[in-house]
């Protein structure tokens, strides 16, 4: 049987990734709209869109992967976070204390 004390530091550890997850993810895509976004409103003076290669392999597919990717996380950790959420309110209504 594991330690009592192991087991919550685990947790605990898993909920500061968790965590840490979302806020880079956030500023992740935050930062990538605060790149682009201007430039497109601007009428993309500074962007070359002329050639294809430019436009859907440098602009479209790699800077995608900046937002999927941190999309992707933000989904798993939303996930992650309701299911620590869940299993909180279900050892408080079983036990009737709160856990740490």
């Amino acid at each position: 049987r594991q330690p009592l004390a192991r087991s919550t530091n685990t947790d605990d550890n898993a909920a500061k990734l968790w965590f840490s997850i979302i806020v880079l993810a956030t500023g992740e895509i935050y930062g990538g709209f605060m790149t682009f976004a201007p430039e497109w409103l601007s009428g993309n003076t500074s962007l070359s869109t002329g050639n294809w290669m430019y436009l859907w392999l440098y602009l479209v597919f790699f800077n995608g992967i900046w937002v999927v990717v941190p999309g992707w996380c933000l989904w798993v950790a939303w996930g992650e976070v309701k299911r620590a959420f869940a299993k909180r309110g279900e050892s408080e209504k079983l036990g009737g204390k709160k856990t740490r």
